[in-house]
């Protein structure tokens, strides 16, 4: 078995167009050339009374005529920053389709915080009513890193990038460094995450939180926001938004512990319409719109009108870590895999 390291993939990973990868991803998910698997969770308290979780997210998917499949599996404990680590940290495996034997293993750090920003930005761009000359990222650690990274190089409009983070000194390293290599780009670490929010056009938590801190009255007329870390919206951000968009609703609906999957399971949710029972209706305080990929095929609008607030709610697909470490896997070895010769995803 082939063992990647971190600098492999950060190296490989540049050979990548993540964002396109996982854009054909979403359509291979729309076009049922995936097989998705619910998360296996385990969660303990370790002997220091932190809380502590093991995530297994398997998945297989079809993209550009090719195979992949595999696994990722990403352990966190909330008491590892104090440490000086990293809170979460992993291993993409992926497997042969023959003999399902796992041929490759890579640090996932980097693979999901690239996939994650990736499906961030992909959305906003989908989303947004004009591209985005403000944004505001809550958190400053690899997440945000990875978002603004990826957004700066992508989007020469962004000229306002509001940061807050509950440790300043983090917002203002992240700020500095960045900062550095876009002159013509304002950072503002903020005292508060309110005065981050407020206003700007496009807004990303990107924390460690399970408590809710975002009120509907900070996100602007016209604004995206991508719940990226899942808890940061207080419910009133999802009632009252023109649009709720989810990256795979079978996700959420399994979901027990993220604000939208408490709020499915109380009966305050509608599924998007590919998901609904015939004839489903009723007091729901609020309706998915669509999942991601009916807004990239265009069977589902984006937006209706420039002043529509809408909400992103990616609870993350390992399709996508799987077929970035694919690609990477592939760029190593410096040839392609076998193209299929007509074989179905079963």
């Amino acid at each position: 078995m082939l063992q990647l390291t971190d600098g492999d993939v950060d190296e490989l990973i540049e050979e990548v167009d993540v964002v396109g990868a996982v854009r054909e991803v979403f359509l291979a998910h729309a076009a049922q050339r995936t097989v998705l698997p619910e998360e296996a969770c385990l969660r303990w308290t370790n002997d220091l009374g932190e809380s502590c979780r093991s995530l297994n997210m398997p998945g297989l998917v079809e993209i550009d005529g090719r195979r992949f499949a595999g696994a990722k599996i990403i352990n966190a404990s909330l008491g590892n920053p104090d440490r000086g680590l990293a809170r979460a940290d992993g291993v993409v495996l992926l497997f042969d389709l023959t003999t399902a034997r796992p041929v490759c293993i890579m640090p996932a750090a980097r693979v999901s915080a690239a996939r994650t920003a990736a499906v961030s930005v992909l959305s906003a761009e989908l989303c947004w009513a004009r591209p985005a000359r403000s944004v505001a990222v809550v958190g400053a650690g690899a997440l945000a890193d990875a978002h603004l990274r990826l957004a700066l190089r992508r989007w020469p409009s962004l000229r306002d990038v509001r940061l807050h983070d509950q440790v300043p000194e983090r917002a203002a390293l992240l700020a500095e460094r960045l900062g550095a290599d876009h002159p013509g780009v304002a950072f503002d670490v903020t005292k508060a995450a309110e005065q981050a929010v407020r206003e700007a056009e496009l807004v990303i938590p990107a924390t460690t939180t399970t408590t809710g801190y975002i009120p509907a009255e900070w996100i602007a007329e016209g604004a995206v926001a991508v719940n990226v870390s899942l808890d940061d919206l207080l419910p009133d951000v999802f009632t009252t938004a023109d649009k709720v968009i989810v990256d795979d609703w079978s996700l959420v609906a399994a979901d027990t512990t993220r604000l939208l999957g408490r709020m499915y399971r109380d009966g305050d949710v509608l599924p998007p319409p590919r998901s609904r029972a015939a004839g489903a209706a009723g007091p729901h305080t609020v309706e998915v719109a669509a999942e991601l990929c009916d807004i990239i095929s265009g069977t589902a609008p984006p937006r209706t009108s420039a002043t529509d607030r809408i909400v992103i709610n990616p609870f993350g697909m390992s399709l996508h870590d799987v077929a970035v470490a694919g690609k990477i896997y592939t760029a190593h070895l410096g040839t392609a895999p076998t193209p299929l010769a007509g074989a179905a995803v079963t």
